[in-house]
């Protein structure tokens, strides 16, 4: 059996795509190769169209069956190749896309499996929203990302926690934003922290805008606001001609159909339909601190954490990630706490306006002792184990999830979690291995939709469960030391099952009807 395994994103590129749309395919694709070279030979193809049916003719003419399996959603793989093609997906929806917008049949996500003949994803609310569509029979399969494996240094060596001696992370290339950091106190703490942060921020990113060479200000690519004046055209279309037209009064006497009259009317400052603004300062200032926060420019710095440690891993520019949630919660629930510490591990290179964002919310807090670190810098193997140890709860406060691999490799790791019980979580997420969070049901978009069309689901969350979540949490660690290697030990053997090698290998050699005794 010849593998052909494909993601937009290589090895070469990851480094400097944190966060790009699709990113995450890389480490999925990553994680797949040792099960997938268990059961035949596999070939990492950068370009799919000049390649694979090249490859596929070479296996057929040595009498090898091949398969290409594209880590992509359905409406990025490429079709009309001669070779078997399988796209390998995550969603966190529990519908697909059943509609074309921008004239794109391939969004219709019934005409991408109808096309391939199968799927492969990795959560079984994906399985039946799939079936719902293209029928009880359809062949695609549940598989997780199989990560329990590598983490086996990591389970026979656990850190002793709480932590009573501090761990060193080192971060390369990377900005370390620490709330305990006293240079960062004038814009956290005290009566005008919030309008001291903005101010700070919006004269830090007017220097930057004056630093920038003009000819690095360009336009959005051509076919982007393309695609978006199509979809805005249509809209205003629809909305004239099934509201706005017949709910206006025309010229009485008009020979032909005239266009309403509207009044320009000066805002009254006092009625506007918005409130005001309390965040932004309305003028600089005068109490003696000096409006500028430290520059925060990649470089090489050393990480020290203790106590208990809760850690998030998430790109802050995706919406379902509900970092402010995460974070209000947390300097809510431990702001008499000061060795309760949470960890953001960024996942984007556009680090500065998150963190940004992140204090104002932080400024916007009643004061805390508890501790936040915001952390930016791709981590090498060895720095990213030392996070894992020095770690007592995975944190997830997202609103939906395609599996979550963070999550996963912190259970696979002994560690347990705060989340919430829905979407792919439902797989392996309860009260047997962490702390679960309350949510409730919301309507939605599909995150790749132009048109924000509401035709599916989210999970929002319960803000006080979580903030109970927390609480009940930090207790275990630090006074239930039996219950919480109970849920570590717990989690450890509920991801075995579920997102082993082994586990993999036998869900694919299945799905795939290989015999393992022969491709091994």
């Amino acid at each position: 059996m010849k593998f052909l395994v494909y993601s937009e994103v290589s090895a070469a590129r990851i480094a400097t795509s944190m966060g790009l749309p699709e990113y995450s395919y890389y480490f999925v694709l990553r994680d797949f190769l040792p099960v997938l070279k268990a059961l035949g030979d596999v070939q990492v193809v950068e370009d799919p169209e000049q390649q694979v049916d090249a490859l596929y003719d070479q296996a057929c003419a040595a009498g090898e069956r091949c398969l290409f399996l594209s880590f992509s959603p359905p409406q990025k793989t490429l079709l009309g190749l001669r070779c078997p093609t399988t796209p390998v997906f995550a969603w966190e929806f529990d519908s697909i896309p059943t509609e074309c917008w921008l004239d794109e049949r391939q969004q219709d996500w019934r005409y991408v499996l109808n096309t391939c003949g199968s799927g492969i994803t990795h959560s079984q609310m994906i399985v039946d929203a799939v079936r719902k569509e293209m029928g009880p029979q359809f062949p695609i399969v549940a598989i997780p990302s199989p990560v329990w494996d590598k983490f086996a240094t990591i389970r026979a060596q656990p850190a002793e926690l709480p932590l009573t001696s501090t761990i060193a992370i080192s971060v390369r290339a990377g900005v370390v934003v620490d709330s305990h950091d006293p240079a960062l106190s004038p814009y956290i703490f005290g009566e005008h922290a919030t309008a001291r942060v903005v101010q700070a921020i919006r004269e830090h990113e007017q220097a930057m805008v004056r630093q920038q060479p003009a000819e690095n200000t360009v336009a959005a690519p051509a076919t982007r606001q393309q695609s978006r004046v199509q979809v805005t055209r249509r809209y205003l279309g629809e909305w004239y001609l099934k509201v706005l037209r017949q709910n206006i009064p025309f010229l009485p006497n008009a020979k032909e159909k005239a266009l309403p009259r509207f009044e320009l009317v000066r805002e009254d400052p006092d009625k506007r339909l918005e409130p005001r603004n309390t965040v932004e300062p309305p003028h600089p200032l005068a109490t003696g601190v000096k409006p500028l926060m430290p520059e925060w420019l990649p470089g090489d710095s050393e990480l020290k954490l203790s106590g208990v440690i809760f850690t998030a891993l998430f790109n802050p520019y995706d919406g379902r990630k509900n970092w402010a949630d995460m974070l209000t919660a947390f300097c809510a629930a431990f702001r008499d706490t000061p060795d309760a510490t949470l960890v953001f591990k960024l996942g984007h290179n556009e680090y500065l306006s998150a963190m940004h964002d992140m204090l104002i919310w932080m400024a916007r807090m009643p004061k805390f002792q508890c501790r936040v670190v915001l952390l930016h810098g791709y981590l090498d193997g060895s720095e990213f184990d030392a996070l894992i140890r020095a770690s007592a709860f995975a944190v997830n406060a997202s609103h939906g999830e395609g599996q979550c691999l963070p999550l996963m490799e912190f259970l696979s790791c002994g560690k347990p979690a705060i989340a919430p019980r829905h979407s792919a979580m439902v797989d392996y997420m309860d009260e047997d291995v962490g702390f679960v969070v309350d949510s409730w049901l919301d309507a939605t978009a599909w995150s790749h939709d132009p048109r924000l069309a509401y035709r599916t689901q989210r999970h929002q969350i319960d803000w006080a469960s979580l903030k109970e979540a927390y609480l009940a949490a930090y207790d275990c660690a630090k006074h239930q030391p039996e219950r919480y290697q109970q849920l570590a030990q717990n989690a450890i053997e509920r991801m075995r099952g579920h997102c082993s090698r082994h586990v993999a290998q036998e869900a694919l050699s299945a799905f795939l009807k290989i015999d393992q005794r022969v491709s091994a």
